[in-house]
């Protein structure tokens, strides 16, 4: 045998090689473009994700700071209105206080008003 009949295989096999090799050349060209496109569209997408999450956080942080204005006007506003309520209590407090003590020395003084001169007015014990 000849390597003759060989030859013709070889180039067959040759030519069919090399389609396959043009055609996987065009295949990873694509998946190249694809992986491109994907890596593109990721990056956009987070970009977009950061930014809503950037805006939310920026809504969110003055969300939170006008609550905390009016939390703390109310607060403010509460402790005046204790404060003017205490006050009043206590200035009621001391009224009482000063009516109970006067009352109790106006009954000391009558009792001894009228028990003094009634005492003075009794025999010795002896």
């Amino acid at each position: 045998m000849t390597a003759y009949p060989w030859e013709p295989r070889m180039s067959r096999l040759e030519g069919a090689f090399e389609q396959i090799v043009e055609r996987l050349g065009d295949m990873n060209a694509r998946l190249e473009t694809l992986e491109m496109k994907t890596d593109g569209n990721y990056h956009a997408l987070d970009e977009k994700i950061s930014a809503l999450a950037a805006n939310f956080e920026s809504k969110f942080a003055a969300l939170d700071a006008k609550f905390e204005s009016k939390f703390t006007a109310m607060d403010s506003k509460f402790e005046s209105r204790f404060a003017a309520t205490d006050s009043k209590f206590e200035s009621k407090f001391n009224f009482l206080v000063g009516l109970y003590v006067s009352s109790t020395l106006t009954i000391v003084a009558v009792v001894l008003a009228v028990v003094l001169p009634l005492y003075s007015r009794l025999p010795p014990l002896h």
